[in-house]
């Protein structure tokens, strides 16, 4: 007789798979995406920088960009897992588009970027170094977005370079290390079982989050480096980052950053796709 456990593995990682690819966005293919912005005759460009240190293929999108431009910097950083896909609302939106060039990257280890990285610290690190090959901070409104575990990653950028990001948006951070428990999905996710029935870039996930506290808990004493204007948004009914997550970040970051927190009544995980209205207001009214 079949072992019944494994079904019971199998039907529990599948079904946090669809939970956490609720939207289009997050599990549309990227041949798709492409045809999308092809489509909607949004000008786009792609680009791959290799890190000097260690050869890390980073790859990005942009949109709304031009050799000249002189427009404010949008930079989307995305959860785990995920790639640019996940911004494909924003980048193909005219409003943002008529006020931003905007780029979108793939974390190391998805997409079509090279050599996942676990940890916060040295993913920032080269993120933060691939960006710089291809834009010119000097003078320029640069806004970094991250949702998820990209917050962290987004946050750490901005507390190693103040002087580059002028505004910084966490749309449910994990900040706070008390709440960063590894879960019972995460362990069966780092068996021999797990990683064969996982697709790749969720067993690149799973090791994230199985170092992320450790991670998080040094890099405390960090967040008061960050000068941003910083917006956080945070859904009340998040199942995945606890909403005390804001608090921690009041507790955390300098008194001197301008913070503002904004606390989301029966809202869930998904902010940047269920709350797209709101989050694109957010990034227009800093320009005003």
């Amino acid at each position: 007789m079949e072992n019944p456990n494994r079904y019971f593995l199998i039907a529990s990682i599948l079904l946090i798979s669809t939970f956490c690819r609720s939207y289009e966005e997050m599990s549309m293919a990227e041949d798709k995406a492409i045809l999308k912005l092809k489509a909607s005759e949004t000008f786009f460009q792609e680009y791959y920088t290799n890190d000097p240190k260690d050869s890390t293929k980073i790859h990005w999108l942009s949109t709304g960009c031009n050799k000249s431009n002189r427009k404010p910097i949008l930079i989307f950083i995305h959860g785990s897992p995920g790639n640019w896909v996940n911004y494909l609302k924003y980048l193909t939106d005219p409003q943002l588009l008529e006020k931003y060039c905007m780029y979108a990257v793939d974390r190391p280890g998805f997409g079509k970027s090279s050599s996942p990285i676990p940890n916060v610290n040295l993913q920032a690190d080269r993120i933060s170094t691939s960006l710089l090959q291809l834009i010119d901070p000097k003078g320029k409104l640069i806004v970094l977005l991250g949702h998820s575990y990209g917050g962290p990653v987004a946050a750490r950028m901005a507390s190693t370079s103040p002087e580059i990001f002028t505004h910084l948006f966490l749309l449910a951070a994990a900040m706070d290390p008390k709440f960063e428990e590894v879960r019972w999905y995460n362990k069966i996710a780092d068996t021999g079982f797990g990683k064969w029935i996982l697709p790749e870039e969720w067993t690149h996930s799973n090791s994230e989050m199985l170092s992320l506290k450790e991670q998080l808990e040094i890099l405390t004493q960090e967040w008061k480096k960050i000068k941003s204007h910083t917006v956080i948004v945070q859904g009340e009914d998040d199942g995945l980052v606890d909403a005390r997550n804001t608090e921690f970040i009041r507790a955390e970051f300098s008194p001197q950053t301008e913070l503002e927190i904004i606390l989301l009544p029966k809202e869930g995980h998904f902010i940047p796709w269920k709350n797209f209205d709101l989050i694109r207001k957010l990034l227009l009214d800093i320009l005003k």
